[in-house]
């Protein structure tokens, strides 16, 4: 091989190289900017979790909404009590819904987190929702994404935050 072959050689692996790194820099920069999208949302999470009020509405959802309120009046036949806990818990959901389905925030971190929680909310609220729907004249779209979420975090087995934590003690060598 004369001088100018090997010349070649060397310039195409420099740029096989540069190729490379460049790709693996970007595929790590948008890893980066996923998490920081998911900070608002955690910090956002972690506030609401924070406040007393906010138990006491979910709570008030799952212990007492269906004891206290007839299904077959929806959601627009709650009383004000139950009116201010669905808004404030089921909203929530809905909110979070939204930025998780449509990719804004991770929705595996978030619905394996809330995964309970969400389940619960939704088998207090769904025959509220499903009559709603029947009062607005067969919308089918009233929290649906909510209902998504649930059927989600439905899928996910009962085991995926100790399933997580083993998988995080074996990363960082820790077990």
């Amino acid at each position: 091989m004369d001088i100018s072959g090997i010349v070649n050689l060397v310039a195409t692996l420099i740029a096989l190289t540069a190729v490379i790194v460049t790709v693996w820099f970007s595929v790590h920069q948008t890893r980066v900017m996923r998490n920081a999208n998911n900070i608002p949302v955690t910090i956002d999470l972690l506030s609401k979790f924070q406040c007393a009020e906010f138990h006491d509405h979910h709570d008030y959802i799952y212990l007492r909404l269906q004891l206290e309120n007839d299904p077959g009046r929806g959601v627009s036949g709650l009383s004000a009590e139950a009116r201010t806990a669905f808004f404030g818990v089921v909203y929530f959901y809905q909110s979070f819904a939204e930025i998780s389905i449509f990719g804004i925030a991770d929705e595996e971190m978030f619905v394996s987190i809330l995964r309970y929680r969400i389940l619960r909310v939704w088998e207090a609220v769904a025959p509220f929702v499903e009559k709603e729907r029947e009062l607005r004249g067969g919308d089918a779209t009233y929290l649906a994404l909510f209902e998504e979420l649930a059927t989600r975090a439905a899928a996910l087995p009962h085991t995926v935050i100790s399933d997580r934590i083993a998988e995080s003690r074996r990363r960082s060598g820790y077990w």
